[in-house]
């Protein structure tokens, strides 16, 4: 009985686990093969009882010696390799005699899934898990005797057991599948916008997977094409997918590290014909025009999906035969046949004694020099080193950053950082992923801030590039990078103060010396003394009139802004610009005492509110940019509000106030929006004549003015397709007309709100708010699809 001992980064339900598993599974039954397993991450319960009810022995490991004795007590360890920081660590460690098989789970072209030359060299037998693969040049530039001894190629392989008697179900819709990852290090960018464009009548498009799907919704929204996309998230029975399935699309980004993808496999062996991209090891699992169909661009494919819907003669004929060849070439059963004589084979080597980077049967003083081997970085950058070997000769632009003393190389290098692929900077095995095993590594934190720069995400950026600097990474050049991230995001302060620590080392950089002075022309208007909230409201009081009259002002507007639902986010800000600082914070102290005695509310009721002050002209722009809005008074200093422009900012009557919300869009910003306890929407169909748009809302608006709730409810008109006078003009023309024949003043009534053109942040925020979407006969399709109003509930009518 040969022991082989897996030892995999994860034990989880992805691809190579799954192909482990299936192939011990046919390894046992062909052959005197016990199988053992140890994950060096928790592994994942549903992998784990896959894994020990498909025969093989779980190993619970306590440490690293444990790891160590369980590799003692077998005959050959096997290493199921894709580049994560945990498993690279752990090849790079003392490790005992044995006979080693390192099995790519990964396509191995592209940074950060790289097959090296070191991993090569530092296995007994290395398996690519694809044509693709085997025919890069770590394995075709070994000499001939040396490839045929140690390289083989064996797909990873699904278990067709989980397809097996596939049935296809009847349905009515064009079903194009994608099952995997769900996210671009994977998944081509475009996929939402190339599979919208295909002209194929009732098509849908089923996606299988978790991580990005939200993102591609929004996509699908924009597009105005949720109506053809179906997102499930991870599905574990794919059977009943592929049962239903027309089409595989599956197009995959250019960098990916798609190797021998086991979905593929699984639905070529059901007879589901594929189309792909040429990318990663996709290319040479699918034979263009035999097994599936390659498109050479994004058209191409929209192109080969409508082909083969309007071909259904050429869709059976490329699904018998990618099921054929599935069948002869892959799945677990044929790889085990292969692996079984790679175990036989191996155990004719004795256990062997390796080092990293030095190939079994040669020494160090054999092997060239590395920059890493002559200019070592300190021990505090461990991680960014194990990084740098992950990417073998790939990883020319972090070497410079690491080693070099040249200002113009390193920034040349790492501008080319700051371009890294989404799968390199943020992807498993990228930067991002080793940042996060060796957090207090100051070069991978700035390569992160560097990646998240560049990505706009400013914010995550400036904590890295401090934390970086704080962890010993601290030439002047990530000073400067912080600088632009925190101008960038205007917080000011933190700018000049990175931007001073760069001039101090070196005083004559142009760029630096410009960035100040923009940054000092911004201190000018700097208003952050003034502690402002998410929502900022402003009041002009004429402190002219007599005390009691402001006093009485102050007051209504304080107890309004105590009741109001979203207290908690806002400030009022108060001009007092003709009276002396101390009389107004008297006048204000006494004020709000006096409410809160009258009103018996705890201290921590009080509202935030702050005198403005002597301001600046430039402090007084800033800040009227900011506010979301001018509390009208009945007494105003309206010089003033003349004077700043304060007449522009929308402007908002107490006795409206309540019924204006804070709502938080994704980018941080917030704004005021209407809203009461329900909030209603409608979208009419504006192209419709004037007539049947009378018809359809005069039913909607009488609906609602008989509910007993009226008064809690508003209703939103949706007009993002037509301009914002001509929908105030028809609607003007709609509840005239309606007064005049039912005598309704549905203005007295009701309370009506035209959306206007929305950006897409204000849809999404906008959606959040809303009760039900109320039918009409006739809708503007696109604009629901926009606001993702085809997942509201529908308003049933009276309750």
């Amino acid at each position: 009985m040969i022991k082989v001992l897996h030892i995999i980064d994860w034990l989880c339900l992805g691809g190579a686990a799954r192909a482990m598993i299936a192939t011990s599974k046919y390894s046992a039954r062909l052959g005197q093969f016990e199988h053992r397993l140890i994950s060096l991450k928790s592994p994942d319960p549903m992998a784990l009882e896959l894994a020990e009810s498909s025969g093989m022995k779980f190993l619970p490991t306590s440490g690293h010696a444990s790891i160590l004795k369980a590799i003692e007590n077998v005959d050959i360890v096997q290493i199921h390799y894709w580049n994560t920081p945990k498993l690279f660590e752990f090849l790079q460690s003392e490790l005992p005699e044995m006979r080693l098989l390192i099995w790519f789970h990964v396509a191995g072209e592209y940074p950060p899934q790289v097959i090296t030359k070191e991993l090569v060299d530092y296995a007994d037998f290395a398996i690519p898990c694809n044509p693709y693969s085997y025919e890069l040049p770590v394995f075709q530039k070994l000499p001939n005797e040396v490839r045929v001894k140690k390289i083989g190629m064996v797909y990873d392989a699904a278990d067709f057991e989980r397809v097996v008697d596939v049935k296809p179900q009847p349905h009515d819709t064009f079903n194009v599948g994608y099952i995997g990852s769900v996210n671009f290090s994977k998944m081509h960018q475009n996929y939402v916008s190339i599979s919208a464009a295909v002209n194929i009548p009732k098509v849908q498009f089923i996606v299988c997977g978790g991580g990005a799907e939200d993102y591609l919704k929004k996509q699908a929204q924009e597009l105005g094409a949720v109506e053809k996309f179906d997102f499930r998230g991870f599905v574990e029975d794919i059977k009943s997918v592929i049962e239903t399935l027309d089409i595989y699309g599956y197009p995959l980004c250019e960098d990916t590290y798609a190797a021998a993808e086991l979905n593929l496999q699984e639905v070529m062996y059901a007879g589901i014909p594929p189309v792909v991209f040429p990318h990663g090891g996709i290319k040479r699992l699918v034979i263009n025009n035999y097994t599936g169909l390659v498109a050479q661009s994004e058209s191409e494919y929209t192109q080969a999906l409508e082909y083969l819907y309007h071909h259904p003669e050429e869709k059976a004929r490329l699904g018998r035969n990618a099921k054929e060849y599935s069948q002869q070439l892959f799945g677990a059963e044929n790889a085990a046949k292969q692996l079984n004589p790679i175990y036989q084979k191996l155990m004719q080597l004795p256990k062997q004694k390796r080092e990293w980077g030095i190939p079994i049967g040669s020494t160090l003083l054999d092997q060239p020099l590395s920059l890493l081997d002559v200019l070592v970085p300190p021990e505090k950058f461990i991680g960014a080193r194990a990084f740098i070997q992950s990417l073998g000769h790939q990883a020319k632009p972090f070497t410079v950053s690491l080693t070099s003393d040249h200002i113009e190389h390193l920034l040349t290098a790492e501008q080319q950082i700051s371009d890294s692929s989404i799968l390199l900077g943020l992807g498993e095995g990228g930067v991002n992923h080793y940042r996060d095993h060796y957090l207090n590594d100051g070069y991978l934190r700035m390569w992160l801030g560097l990646v998240l720069r560049n990505q706009n995400r400013n914010h995550q950026a400036i904590s890295e590039f401090q934390n970086a600097i704080n962890l010993g990474c601290n030439h002047w050049r990530v000073f400067w990078y912080l600088a632009q991230s925190a101008e960038q995001v205007q917080n000011i302060g933190l700018a000049e103060n990175a931007v001073n620590q760069v001039l101090g080392f070196v005083p004559n950089f142009t760029d630096a010396q410009e960035m100040l002075q923009r940054l000092q022309a911004l201190l000018v208007s700097d208003v952050t003394h003034l502690e402002l909230k998410e929502i900022n409201l402003i009041i002009f009081p004429d402190w002219k009139q007599p005390e009691e009259s402001v006093c009485s002002e102050l007051m209504r507007v304080i107890k309004a802004l105590i009741n109001h639902p979203d207290k908690r986010y806002i400030k009022l800000l108060i001009d007092h610009q003709n009276i002396a600082d101390e009389e107004a914070d008297l006048i204000l102290s006494s004020v709000v005492m006096n409410l809160l005695m009258e009103e018996e509310l705890d201290i921590e009721q009080e509202p935030d509110i702050s005198l403005i002050g002597e301001l600046t002209q430039p402090q007084w722009l800033n800040l009227l940019s900011i506010v979301q809005g001018k509390i009208s008074l009945d007494l105003e200093n309206l010089a003033i509000i003349e004077r700043f422009n304060g007449d522009l900012i929308p402007e908002f009557s107490l006795e409206t106030l309540l019924d204006w919300r804070g709502l938080e869009l994704k980018n941080g910003t917030w704004e005021l929006w209407k809203l009461r306890e329900q909030n209603y929407i409608v979208f009419p169909d504006w192209k419709q004549p004037e007539e049947t748009l009378y018809l359809e809302l005069a039913d909607v608006f009488q609906a609602i003015t008989t509910l007993p709730n009226k008064s809690e409810i508003i209703l939103y008109i949706n007009s993002k397709n037509i301009s914002d006078e001509d929908a105030n003009l028809i609607l003007s023309s709609m509840i005239m007309n309606l007064l005049m024949e039912t005598e309704l003043d549905v203005t007295e009534e009701l309370e009506i709100v035209l959306t206007g053109q929305l950006t897409t942040l204000q849809e999404q925020a906008l959606r959040s708010c809303l009760t039900a979407r109320i039918v009409l006969e006739h809708e503007d399709k696109n604009a629901i699809a926009c606001l993702g109003g085809e997942t509201l509930p529908i308003y049933e009518g009276k309750k």
